[in-house]
C-alpha cells in the first residue's frame, strides 16, 4: 500500500481506513443521509459534493442547505475530524475509480481544510497584529504583514512550539498519548487485514493460518489477538493519533 503522495497522505489515508470501520461513524453517516440524502442526491446525483456543484441551485435551495444541512454536516465534520462526510464503504479503490483529472477531496480525514472563512470570522479570527486562537487541533496565527519577515518567522516558530506543547498536554489530560514519531504504516496493513477477516466471521485460528502460515500456532494466535486489540483501539478513536 505504498503512496505516491508522501507520508502525510498516507497517514490521512490510514486514519480514514480505521474511521470508516467505526460503528458510530457508520450510524452517524446513515442518520445524516436518512435526513438529507434524498434531497442532496436529487440536486446533484452524488455525495459528497463541493461548492461548484451548487452553482445552479435556486435561492431557496441554497438557504435550505445553509440553514438545515450545513449545520448538521459541520457538527459531524468536527466530531469525527473529517473534511467531508464520506460513505463508510468509500475506500481508496473507490476513490481511484471515481476521481477526476483534478483529483478529489480524499482522504476525508484531511481535516485542516474544513474551517471556511465564515467559520473563522465567527471564531474571532479578524483584526490586525499578532494573535493566536485554537480550534480543536488547529492553531490560527494572525500576523501583521508590515513586520519584517525575519521577525515574523522568529515569532511564529516560538508560537508553534509553545502551542504544540500546550496541545499535547491537553490531549494527554483527556487520555490521548500523541506519538512524536511517525507510525510504522506496515503495521496498519495487518491491523486492517486481520480486523476485516474477523468481521467475515473467521476464527482466530483460521486467521492465524492465513496471515502467519510460517509461525508456530501459539505465536500466530498471539499476533492475531495483538493486531485485533490494536485495530479496535484505532477504530474506536485512536485513529486521530496517526501522523
Amino acid at each position: 500500500m505504498e503512496s505516491a503522495h508522501g507520508g502525510r497522505f498516507q497517514a490521512d489515508r490510514y486514519r480514514w481506513e480505521f474511521l470508516r470501520r467505526n460503528p458510530q461513524y457508520c450510524d452517524d453517516y446513515n442518520e445524516f443521509m436518512g435526513r438529507f440524502g434524498a434531497w442532496l442526491l436529487k440536486r446533484k446525483g452524488r455525495w459528497p459534493h463541493d461548492e461548484d456543484d451548487r452553482v445552479n441551485w435556486t435561492k431557496p435551495e441554497r438557504k435550505y442547505y445553509r440553514t438545515r444541512v450545513e449545520p448538521a454536516l459541520n457538527r459531524l465534520r468536527r466530531k469525527w475530524q473529517v473534511s467531508d462526510l464520506f460513505p463508510p464503504e468509500f475506500g481508496l479503490a473507490e476513490w481511484q475509480a471515481e476521481k477526476s483529472d483534478e483529483g478529489a477531496a480524499f482522504p476525508p480525514t484531511i481535516f485542516s481544510e474544513v474551517p471556511v472563512t465564515g467559520e473563522l470570522k465567527r471564531m474571532g479570527f479578524h483584526g490586525t497584529g499578532f494573535t493566536t486562537r485554537h480550534y480543536e487541533n488547529l492553531l490560527l496565527i494572525q500576523v501583521d504583514l508590515n513586520v519584517p519577515m525575519k521577525d515574523l518567522m522568529d515569532h511564529t516558530r516560538i508560537v508553534l512550539r509553545y502551542a504544540q506543547k500546550i496541545y499535547r498536554k491537553e490531549m494527554e489530560a483527556r487520555g490521548y498519548k500523541l506519538s512524536k514519531s511517525r507510525r510504522r504504516f506496515e503495521d496498519y496493513v495487518l491491523h486492517l487485514r486481520i480486523w476485516d477477516l474477523k468481521k467475515e466471521d473467521k476464527r482466530n485460528t483460521e486467521i492465524a493460518r492465513l496471515v502467519f502460515p510460517n509461525l508456530p500456532g501459539h505465536s500466530a494466535l498471539y499476533k492475531v489477538r495483538d493486531h485485533l486489540r490494536a485495530a479496535n483501539k484505532l477504530i474506536s478513536g485512536q485513529y486521530r493519533e496517526i501522523r
